[in-house]
């Protein structure tokens, strides 16, 4: 395994393309950072993975739900996606999407019966159980049935994601980062691309040093903010339910921490 790291600021296509060799059989990697917000070319990485031979999956649980997207324009062979997100589902539901003729090119594990190619669980096959030629071969035995409440509280929040659009998500959600990092208090500095074309619907910041990012982000906790911490900055990231009086409110409390 190989990790790639970033000629620049942010992780760009041009640094994985760049690192492809002819032994380079899977390239797996985020289509939004969840450290920094920076948005991956996916096209652009699918093209020259198709021309190197090369596999690619794209993990877009930062992303999917608040960007729009197609699979056939982002081109990867594996799409994966963590439910809990932009999705708005419960913890442990989720999503793998592969391309038709590359479902065969991975064996469930570990194996249940609903991974088998029978219809029913009265025809299971002890002997050579083959797995189902379609992507049910990943479910997770009971737990993907009707009856897990996870998967139908999910089947109720894709349906509210999906009226909502993911367009309106985008644009509302790009629109009050953008109001944000133009209004940043001298003492914090950008994380996160500037230009909302090169990130996604969250930005991230830094204040000082490392210590003074954590310091910081414990007084915005403190006062109730639901921000995050990772790697180091701190990740603001609104939705639907969000305006920009909650912005200016995290502005002032930022403010008044720079003092």
């Amino acid at each position: 395994m190989r990790i790639t790291h970033p000629q620049g600021q942010f992780i760009q296509s041009d640094d994985l393309i760049a690192a492809l060799t002819p032994r380079t059989r899977v390239i797996s990697v985020s289509h939004v950072r969840f450290d920094d917000g920076s948005i991956l070319d996916a096209s652009a990485l699918s093209a020259a993975c198709k021309r190197n031979g090369t596999l690619l999956v794209l993990d877009v649980s930062q992303s999917c739900g608040a960007v729009p997207m197609d699979v056939r324009s982002l081109g990867a062979d594996f799409i994966v996606c963590a439910g809990y997100k932009y999705l708005l589902s419960p913890f442990g539901t989720g999503f793998l999407w592969a391309k038709r003729q590359n479902a065969d090119l991975l064996r469930p594990g570990p194996y249940n019966w609903l991974s088998q190619d029978v219809e029913s669980f009265a025809h299971l096959n002890y002997v050579d159980p083959g797995p189902a030629r379609t992507l049910s071969r990943w479910d997770a035995a009971e737990a993907s049935s009707i009856y897990n409440f996870n998967l139908t509280v999910m089947e109720a929040s894709l349906k509210f994601v999906l009226n909502a659009t993911p367009t309106l998500i985008h644009d509302h959600n790009q629109a009050l980062i953008s109001y944000f990092f133009e209004r940043l208090p001298d003492r914090c500095r950008l994380a996160s691309p500037r230009q909302a074309s090169q990130r996604g619907v969250f930005g991230c910041i830094e204040a000082g040093s490392r210590s003074d990012t954590e310091s910081l982000y414990q007084t915005l906790r403190d006062e109730r903010f639901v921000v995050a911490l990772r790697e180091g900055r701190i990740r603001v990231a609104p939705h639907l339910l969000n305006s920009t009086q909650d912005i200016d409110r995290l502005l002032v409390s930022l403010a008044k921490a720079a003092l």
